[in-house]
C-alpha cells in the first residue's frame, strides 16, 4: 500500500476543506475602508463627549463611502434649532446613531485620535479604519416614504400630529425611542390588522394616497428621574413591505439587529426628533 500517496490525499482534502469553511464563512460583502470625523467644541462640552461625536462621524463616514450615504444634516440642524443651543451634542450623537443603520460596521480595527486647537476652540479628530457589511439588497427606488409632524418642541400633554404617506402599499409600526432612558424602544401604534402581525396596513385614502395620520398625546417619562426639564425623544415609523412581528419593546442594539433582518429593498425607516419638556 503506497501510504505516501494516502498522505497527499487527505492533504489535498484537508486544505480543500479549509478553503471551503473560508469562502462560506467569510462575508461576501464586506470592505475595509478608512473613515476620519472631527468635532468641534467649547467649554460647554467635554473633550470625552467631543471625542465620542467624532468617533460616531468617522464610522458613519467609512459607512457612507461603501453605501454612498451621507449623514442626515437635517437631523443635526434640528439639534441646534430645537435646544437654541449653538450645540446640543447629545441629541447630535442620538441622531449620529441612527446614520450606521443601513450597513453593519464592525468593531474599528485601528483608531487614531488627535487633539487641535482651531482659532479659540478646540477640535477632536478621529480616523478609523473598520470593515463594513453590506448589505445584498439595495433599497427599492420606487419604495419612499416621507414623514412629518405638526412641531418639534412639545409640552408634556400637547398633541403631537404624525403623518407619513409611501408611494406603495405597506405595513408598519410606530415606535417612540428615548435615548436618555436607557436608549428604550417603546412600540406606540397597536395593530388592528387581520392577519396578527403587530404591523398595521397602509390602503389607499379616498384621494388616492397611502397616508397615514393620528394624534397622539405625549407623556413625560416615569423613568425620568433627574432634575432636567426636557429630553429629547424620536418618533421611528418602520414601514415594510411584507407583514413582521414586533414586541412591544426593544433595546437600541436589539432594534437594530431586527431592522438589519428585513431585506434592505423590503424596508423604509423613519425617524423625526423632538424635544419634550415638563
Amino acid at each position: 500500500r503506497d501510504w505516501s500517496s494516502d498522505v497527499c490525499s487527505s492533504d489535498l482534502f484537508l486544505s480543500l476543506f479549509v478553503f471551503l469553511v473560508t469562502v462560506l464563512v467569510m462575508p461576501v460583502h464586506a470592505q475595509w475602508v478608512t473613515g476620519q470625523g472631527e468635532y468641534v467644541y467649547g467649554p460647554e462640552t467635554s473633550k470625552a463627549q467631543a471625542c465620542r461625536q467624532a468617533l460616531d462621524r468617522a464610522k458613519a463616514a467609512a459607512l457612507s463611502s461603501v453605501m454612498g450615504e451621507s449623514v442626515y444634516s437635517e437631523q443635526q440642524l434640528y439639534c441646534k434649532e430645537s435646544s437654541g443651543k449653538k450645540s446640543d451634542v447629545d441629541c447630535e450623537y442620538h441622531s449620529m446613531s441612527w446614520s450606521l443603520i443601513d450597513g453593519d460596521i464592525k468593531a474599528p480595527k485601528r483608531v487614531d485620535q488627535k487633539i487641535e486647537e482651531r482659532f479659540g476652540e478646540t477640535a477632536c479628530v478621529v480616523t478609523i479604519e473598520a470593515e463594513v457589511i453590506v448589505p445584498a439588497q439595495k433599497p427599492d427606488p420606487n419604495f419612499e416614504v416621507t414623514l412629518k409632524t405638526n412641531q418639534t418642541v412639545f409640552r408634556a400633554g400637547d398633541d403631537l400630529v404624525l403623518e407619513f404617506e409611501s408611494t406603495l402599499p405597506a405595513y408598519f409600526a410606530i415606535f417612540n425611542w428615548l435615548p436618555n432612558e436607557n436608549n428604550h424602544i417603546q412600540r406606540v401604534y397597536l395593530s388592528n390588522a387581520t392577519d396578527g402581525s403587530d404591523s398595521d396596513v397602509l390602503k389607499k385614502n379616498p384621494n388616492g394616497k397611502y397616508l397615514f395620520k393620528q394624534t397622539f398625546t405625549t407623556t413625560w417619562s416615569k423613568a425620568y428621574k433627574t432634575e432636567k426639564k426636557y429630553h429629547d425623544e424620536w418618533v421611528l415609523v418602520v414601514v415594510t413591505k411584507q407583514p413582521y412581528k414586533w414586541l412591544s419593546s426593544y433595546d437600541f442594539e436589539t432594534f437594530k439587529e431586527k431592522l438589519r433582518d428585513i431585506p434592505n429593498d423590503g424596508r423604509r425607516i423613519k425617524r423625526m426628533g423632538n424635544q419634550l419638556f415638563k
